[in-house]
């Protein structure tokens, strides 16, 4: 268990490899979760990410497999490369309001099985949602003009999908 300082701004791999960690108090000062800061940690079980984080950086929560709940606060504006990837626990997701959903980012999430994307999201950036092998809903925006190389790669469970006519570019693979 860790709690942080009430004046830290932002974390840079802080945590990562602390694979017995189950549970982190992060405090309202803080403005970045940056790359890394969680990478591996296989125990973190859930996370409060405070309303004043604006990114989640690149890889920050890598392979936490039993990350089971996350809130992802409307300030965050930016979630970087693999940013949840392979957080296998993990079975909803709400996406605040954001331009893109960063490459990778939920990748491996092998328990996901909804997702809602916000009016806000323009671009669904390669393998966004790849390998999410139990997702069986989605529901794509009038928003979305860009869905990037095997953005849903592997998804198999997924039945059925409406791709609104906003939508000018499906990348290679994107629903292989």
């Amino acid at each position: 268990s860790a709690k942080l300082s009430k004046s830290i701004k932002s974390l840079w791999g802080t945590f990562s490899g602390c694979t017995e960690l189950t549970d982190v108090v992060l405090p309202e000062s803080l403005a970045f979760i940056c790359d890394f800061s969680f990478r591996s940690c296989a125990k973190l079980a859930s996370v409060e990410i405070p309303s004043s984080v604006t990114e989640i950086g690149k890889g920050a929560f890598y392979g936490c497999k039993s990350l089971t709940s996350v809130n992802i606060p409307s300030s965050v504006k930016e979630l970087g490369y693999c940013a949840f990837w392979g957080c296998a626990g993990l079975t909803n997701v709400e996406i605040p309001v954001m331009p893109a959903i960063g490459e990778s980012a939920f990748a491996y999430c092998e328990n996901l099985t909804s997702i809602v994307i916000p009016d806000s999201v323009v671009y669904i950036n390669s393998f966004a949602f790849s390998y999410c092998t139990n997702l069986t809903s989605i529901t794509i925006p009038d928003s979305v003009t860009s869905i990037g190389d095997s953005a849903f790669y592997d998804c198999d469970s997924l039945t059925g999908i409406i791709i609104p006519d906003s939508v000018t570019s499906i990348g290679d693979y994107a629903f292989y």
